[in-house]
């Protein structure tokens, strides 16, 4: 029998033809693509992918044909492309644009395109499952540096890749600069809404085996925070502080038991990494929000800390309780009615001190995490986390 031939996935820019867009495109818009002028718009450090804006022109003219798009392949870069593999962010995104484009619950951009290869270790997650959980916490930070390098090197690594809506009449406003509190508002009441449509939804879940839950493998934070504490504070002590870094090692040795509240029940479809750079803000006041690589299972105190310590400065605490009761008035009128507020501001207090705990743990992938290499904004952002610390 004849094997069959593997599509044509390019992952390098020269490659984004007209030809090409021609044929992924022409069935779906009745017309053809006669050139493409291709610029770069997020590649290298601070990026999983390369992000690639391609202006379209086509052999007609209606309203309907995109002027142009947006092309998502993995990072050139190994140790980026390692990290999205290792935590199949490529994937998971791919999934959540074919599987839940129409009932996603947040203002996304259209998918025009996508192809991915197959997991050829569709077992790999059984096994990780397995020893992470099994294993002392040294021998999963091993196994996890050893994978890491070896996917770096590997020279047959998935193929995948996305065409979307380019949004072209959006503000997308600054992780850097911090956000406005009318941004805040506007931003926390979708969040609430997105959480509502997939409350304690199976459908959402059973998608794909990769929207792992918030308590999945305690161990893996252990190990990262172990491997990279000492290089954390020796830049970042006088910054932190001591009775900061004492909570911090605390939640080091209580890990298990601070995840596990935010993995149960009440649970709702997060979108794991909700912060400014993620999301755009239209003239009209609606939102587009993009990057669903994090997409994960948990409390939805999770979300909401999250795009509060990562958006708004320590500063803004004063008014943390209003931005906190605005989402939970959302959600509870969003038709959620098992979730109280007390057990909300739990779970943003949980949320604040393993956010900084991972931020110690991630000290080795900062280069790959942050979305600028300047020392300035890795400080601001250790400020801005660590200080919404209680």
């Amino acid at each position: 029998m004849r094997k069959k031939e593997t599509p044509f996935v390019p992952q390098n820019g020269e490659d984004f033809t007209a030809e090409w867009f021609t044929d992924c495109l022409q069935e779906q818009f009745g017309a053809a693509v006669l050139e493409v002028n291709r610029e770069i718009i997020g590649t290298g450090i601070g990026f999983i992918g390369e992000i690639h804006r391609c202006h379209l022109f086509w052999d007609a003219e209606r309203p309907d044909l995109p002027e142009s798009v947006i092309v998502k392949v993995p990072s050139k870069i190994p140790s980026n492309r390692a990290l999205g593999e290792g935590l199949q962010l490529y994937e998971r995104e791919t999934i959540s644009y074919r599987e839940l484009g129409n009932t996603m619950g947040l203002p996304m951009p259209k998918m025009f395109f996508s192809a991915m290869d197959d997991d050829p270790i569709p077992w790999l997650d059984r096994v990780i499952d397995f020893l992470f959980t099994s294993l002392p916490i040294g021998a999963v930070n091993w196994i996890t540096v050893q994978f890491l390098r070896v996917t770096a090197k590997n020279p047959r690594l998935r193929r995948h890749l996305l065409i979307i809506e380019d949004i072209t009449d959006a503000r997308p406003p600054s992780q850097v600069a911090g956000g406005s509190l009318d941004d805040a508002i506007i931003a926390l009441t979708t969040l609430a809404k997105f959480h509502a449509a997939h409350w304690m939804r199976e459908e959402s879940m059973d998608i794909s085996s990769r929207i792992w839950p918030l308590d999945r493998l305690p161990k893996v934070w252990q190990a990262n925070y172990r491997r990279n504490r000492n290089e954390f504070l020796h830049r970042f002590r006088e910054l932190v502080g001591s009775e900061k870094i004492r909570q911090l090692d605390q939640a080091q040795v209580d890990m298990p038991n601070l995840l596990r509240p935010l993995g149960e029940a009440p649970w709702t479809l997060l979108h794991g990494d909700y912060r400014l750079d993620n999301i755009m803000y239209r003239p009209d006041g609606s939102l587009v929000i993009i990057d669903y690589q994090m997409l994960s299972k948990g409390r939805p105190g999770w979300d909401a800390a999250y795009f509060i310590t990562t958006a708004l400065n320590p500063e803004h605490k004063i008014e943390e309780d209003r931005l906190l009761q605005h989402y939970h008035q959302v959600l509870c009128a969003s038709g959620v009615s098992d979730y109280p507020y007390i057990m909300f501001l739990e779970d943003v207090r949980l949320t604040k001190l393993l956010l900084a705990h991972r931020l110690v743990g991630g000290r080795d992938s900062f280069e790959t995490e942050l979305q600028d290499n300047d020392e300035t904004f890795v400080d601001l952002l250790v400020k801005r986390v660590v200080g919404w610390i209680e």
